[in-house]
């Protein structure tokens, strides 16, 4: 480290920073002072300001191009700030400033961007800090990783981030470039891929097997704000972006209102995890299950999710009615079956009933099948004890289902739709685009008036029907408001704060919709969202959707989401990814240690669809011995319901335990080689502080494993065992650990 450059000491780290720019240049922990994490350039900015051009394209300045920079050094005791004010930056009149915090005593660093605005410049985002990291941080190689809080519902661990893969016939880096148009927003790059949205937390975490870099936000008031790590061209960018809010001429000069900080840690990615825990276990939106009085008793009760599918076999396929399910009626001694199958409850989730087509919103009603028929049906299942639910198409409208040449135009433009969409910077329409060629949609926006009314009597037709449990935020992953540039909306003419704002009172009001229904109490409605809801919407839903992979099997996943939230909201994992010829009962397994509901989708002759999919595929040929798939669904809810509810239902997700001599099992299918453990395991903690661990072998053999006990104590060990029923075992301590035989396709629980 130069001896000329600036320098910050905290509890646990030392950097140092360009005297005359204050760009970071150096990052050491003290636990592993050998290890550099930031990578050598010649220059790198200290910010960058985002920004709308006279032709609404977003665009990047940095302190690079100001014209004046003033750098200042304060010092109080131990506690050290640096500061620097840049000016006239890119030729605008622009004035930001920055500070860095440090303190000895403190375990954090914390940095603040301010904006003096008087440029009349639509300022979208301040990037601050301005973090690029060494993608080799000279330790055992490849033990470099990052992680990630957002991705398909849990958490994304990229190891060995600055390599190249195989991408669709070519190569392709890993990290995307950090170039502007991973910044901006636009339908081009997804209207959910934000804080608070599919990114559900603030942080994002760098690592070897020495030290590691963490990066968070402190921020109580869902301020907007993008997470991202890319391939910079001096390295490793990670980056976060803070969205939203900025001032424009003539307005008030805004600071940051939060602290962004950052420090060391040493350990893998549940270390990170824990930091980020500490802090937002202790936020208003942390409200453990057992402490909240929103929670129906049915929820917690673990029903066995299934999904039903009225018409079409497929999403992107022909939408012709399913004969097995229609009239709904019939569907009845079909699930009787599954129920008694798996020896628990059942909620019955309907998906792509709409009248015009599977997922076409709001033109939706009546139903396929008819009302009649369905309010019947719902009646049914309610009578036997059941529960009846469907997921929707979230704050879209849908235009057209190209499977039955449905053309929704003349329905949008006669119904105000034109009111309701999202708009892009440059005013244009916001389109929704992954699924546009079977179903293309506008992502609608929650400042509008149609957008809720819409969406509210639409939400209170499912009630009247009888469904409980409602995932209408199923599309706006991690219950995100969608970004909207309108002018004409009640919100500025910015992503920003109002989004978190908008999906409060939108949330509310459906609520007030049930408590006008009378659907509330015991047997009361729970709205859900898909793909993990973000920390600050948890007290609005009572359930979240998470697709599940089992270890050793999806890329670059791992639980966070479970590790961070888990005790705030059920989580329901009835789709998810496993692969065949064992999908039902990989997947089913992963739920119990994860802490899902399990289930499936229902095929017409009363199996559940046992494909490699997290939703759809066409129901032959079967795969799956469906007698072992519906025997570990039923171990799995017995201990859910039965002795593991403290812990898989209210309890918090632990660093797992050592377990020893857990075998792979290993297999080639359509070309896949596929090696996956025998047993899968994760520990818990219950409220009252009680610990468990908790196992389930998917395999159709018992299996023998030595656990490492140590953080159960020393009392005498219980172990509970689910197989077709449940039964417990007291276990004798050995020197090396305790010795554990689970029977083949069950779970069981260590107390």
């Amino acid at each position: 480290m130069q001896t000329d450059h600036l320098t910050l000491e905290s509890r646990h780290d030392v950097l140092a920073f360009d005297p005359e720019t204050l760009s970071l240049v150096s990052f050491r922990s003290k636990a592993a002072p050998e290890q550099e994490f930031i990578a050598a350039a010649a220059r790198l900015p200290a910010f960058a300001i985002g920004y709308l051009d006279a032709r609404h394209q977003y665009r990047l300045l940095t302190s690079q191009q100001a014209a004046d920079v003033q750098v200042s050094v304060e010092t109080n005791d131990d506690q050290r700030q640096l500061r620097a004010v840049y000016s006239s930056i890119g030729g605008h009149d622009l004035r930001v400033t920055c500070q860095v915090t440090a303190a000895a005593r403190d375990p954090f660093i914390c940095w603040k961007i301010g904006l003096e605005n008087n440029a009349g410049l639509q300022v979208v985002d301040a990037q601050y800090p301005f973090v690029v990291c060494r993608f080799d941080l000279g330790d055992a190689p490849g033990s470099e990783k990052i992680l990630l809080p957002h991705g398909y519902g849990s958490g994304r661990l990229i190891e060995r981030p600055g390599e190249a893969i195989p991408a669709g016939g070519a190569w392709s880096q890993k990290l995307a470039p950090d170039s502007p148009r991973q910044w901006e927003f636009s339908a081009r790059m997804g209207d959910a891929n934000h804080y608070p949205g599919m990114q559900f937390a603030q942080f994002v975490a760098y690592y070897n097997n020495r030290a590691g870099l963490y990066l968070a936000c402190q921020d109580t008031e869902a301020n907007v704000k993008r997470f991202a790590a890319l391939h910079h061209e001096a390295g490793l960018r990670l980056g976060v972006a803070h969205v939203g809010d900025w001032p424009a001429r003539g307005a008030y000069a805004r600071t940051l209102e939060y602290d962004t900080v950052t420090r060391s840690f040493q350990g893998d990615w549940y270390a990170a995890a824990d930091l980020y825990r500490d802090w937002t276990s202790q936020q208003k939106w942390f409200i453990p299950l057992v402490k909240r009085s929103d929670i129906p008793a049915w929820l917690t009760d673990s029903p066995v999710y299934i999904t039903l599918r009225p018409q079409g076999i497929l999403d992107a396929g022909p939408v012709a009615p399913v004969n097995e399910f229609l009239p709904y009626e019939k569907c009845i001694p079909i699930l009787e079956r599954v129920s008694a199958a798996v020896d628990a409850p059942l909620a019955v989730i309907l998906m792509g009933w709409e009248r015009a087509g599977s997922w076409v919103y709001p033109d939706a009603l009546p139903p396929i099948g008819g009302e009649t028929s369905m309010r019947d049906f719902i009646t049914s299942i309610r009578a036997h004890g059941w529960h009846a639910g469907s997921f929707c198409s979230g704050t879209r409208w849908v235009i057209g289902q190209a499977w039955n040449n449905y053309d929704g135009r003349e329905y949008y433009e006669q119904h105000g739709g034109e009111e309701s969409i999202c708009r892009e910077a440059d005013g244009s329409a916001w389109r929704e685009n992954w699924d546009m060629d079977w179903r293309p949609s506008y992502a609608c926006c929650l400042g509008a008036p149609k957008t809720r009314q819409v969406a509210q009597d639409y939400v209170r037709h499912l009630i009247d029907w009888g469904m409980q449990s409602i995932q209408f935020l199923d599309q706006n992953n991690g219950s995100s408001t969608f970004p909207c540039f309108a002018a004409d909306h009640e919100h500025p003419p910015m992503p920003g704060k109002w989004m978190a704002e908008k999906m409060a009172q939108f949330m509310a009001t459906l609520h007030e919709t049930a408590r006008q229904a009378g659907a509330e109490g015991v047997d009361g409605v729970v709205h859900s969202a898909e793909s993990g809801l973000n920390e600050v919407c948890l007290p609005l839903f009572q359930e979240t959707e998470l697709r599940i992979y089992p270890p050793n099997y999806g890329v670059d996943i791992v639980p966070l989401y479970q590790y961070l939230f888990h005790e705030c909201v059920v989580l329901q994992g009835m789709m998810g990814n496993a692969p065949e010829p064992y999908h039902l009962a990989l997947r089913t397994a992963a739920n119990c240690v994860l802490g899902g509901i399990p289930g499936g989708v229902l095929t017409g002759d009363g199996t559940l669809l046992d494909k490699d999919t997290n939703n759809w595929a066409p129901w032959e040929p079967r795969v799956e011995d469906s007698a072992n798939a519906f025997k570990m669904i039923r171990a799995v809810s017995a201990l859910r319901r039965g002795p593991g509810k403290d812990f898989v239902v209210y309890g918090r997700m632990l660093r797992p335990a050592q377990v020893d001599g857990i075998p792979m099992v290993e297999w080639n299918y359509n070309g896949r080689l596929n090696r996956i453990p025998a047993i899968f395991h994760s520990a818990w903690q219950a409220q009252d502080g009680r610990t468990a661990l908790v196992l389930a072998n998917w395999t159709a053999e018992a299996q023998t494993v030595m656990i490492h006990a140590g953080r159960l104590g020393h009392d005498a060990l219980t172990l509970q065992v689910s197989a077709m029923e449940v039964h417990a075992v007291a276990l004798a301590r050995m020197d090396q650990g305790v010795e554990v035989t689970l029977p083949a396709l069950s779970c069981a629980m260590l107390t």
